[in-house]
């Protein structure tokens, strides 16, 4: 199991949060990916966001990652 990191915007203030992704890794890629946490102002505030805000989130971070895996694919220490 690993996680990766990233910072976004979000809500109406466009506040920074920092996500916290996990997933699980095998020989075949990754798998299992879901936000875990995000956090402002040194708060996991994860159990604040509704379904579609979670939702919006969620598909960022999927498609954040799937960039960051086409990125870093060719690195020996490939850690996302």
């Amino acid at each position: 199991m690993g996680t990766w990191e990233f910072d976004t915007t979000t809500g109406q203030g466009s506040e920074i949060v920092k996500v916290v992704y996990e997933y699980e890794k095998d020989e075949d890629g990754t798998y299992n990916e879901s936000i875990i946490e995000v956090w402002f102002e040194g708060r996991d505030v994860v159990g604040l966001f509704s379904d579609e805000q979670m939702k919006e989130l969620e598909i960022e971070a999927a498609m954040r990652f799937q960039e960051h895996k086409q990125n870093y694919k060719y690195t020996e220490d490939y850690e996302p």
